[in-house]
């Protein structure tokens, strides 16, 4: 009935901390880790164990390695929904079916940032605001920071299957908008009101006002489903 138990290969042990920082979310979406033998180093193992472990970690759809570029973590929705959403994103709409469950998720995840985000979240939030209204003095779109903005408000409600799911749809959007992206943000009036919108969206979270930020999240959100419908339907993207 009973078998003896069996000590851990080493390189499962490194396998069982990795998943674990990612599923817990301290690794998240698009995170590189160290080099190998910089990581090998830190976790006190030799190079080929690590290297194990690493290719079970890919193996198992946790971590992706870029030609040239490292090791990163995947998001955990991707490689279950990659497949389907290649087939979905040849519709026109797409895009517009995308924005529907992002509002859904960004407004629900405002409100709970309010309630979660530390004071170093409300740091990074007010950096990507600044570096948002900087690329509007200058006439320039700020799409990173603002992207980046939203990121940040995901991973400030600690819930990690919204984070992951966030990422995934962020990494969708990003893959059929170029040219939505381009033409929302194509004039300087357009640029300062989605800029203000953000704002109110901060300035809700740092007073952890939840009905607030949801209520400026729903009404930025409503602006960009707008934009992007009359675009969809005025352009044959």
């Amino acid at each position: 009935m009973f078998q003896k138990i069996k000590p851990k290969r080493i390189s499962d042990e490194i396998f069982e901390q990795v998943r674990k920082l990612i599923v817990e979310g301290k690794l998240k979406p698009g995170d590189k880790l160290p080099p190998e033998r910089e990581l090998a180093s830190q976790m006190g193992v030799s190079r080929p164990t690590l290297r194990e472990a690493i290719h079970k970690l890919e193996a198992r759809g946790l971590l992706e390695q870029r030609q040239g570029g490292g090791t990163f973590v995947k998001s955990l929705g991707n490689e279950t929904l990659d497949f389907a959403f290649e087939e979905y994103a040849n519709k026109k709409d797409a895009i517009v079916d995308l924005m529907e469950v992002r509002k859904i998720l960004e407004t629900w995840a405002a409100y709970t940032a309010a309630e979660r985000i530390t004071d170093e979240e409300l740091k990074h939030l007010e950096q990507y605001l600044k570096e948002m209204e900087e690329a509007l003095k200058k006439g320039k779109i700020g799409y990173d920071s603002d992207a980046d903005f939203h990121s940040t408000i995901s991973y400030a409600t600690k819930n990690i299957f919204l984070i992951h799911i966030m990422n995934t749809i962020y990494q969708w959007i990003e893959k059929i908008s170029y040219e939505v992206r381009s033409r929302l943000y194509n004039d300087y009036y357009k640029h300062d009101l989605l800029f203000k919108q953000h704002k109110a969206i901060y300035i809700a979270i740092k007073n952890k006002d939840g009905l607030e930020a949801y209520s400026a999240m729903l009404s930025h959100m409503n602006y960009v489903m707008d934009s992007v419908k009359k675009i969809v339907e005025d352009e044959d993207l």
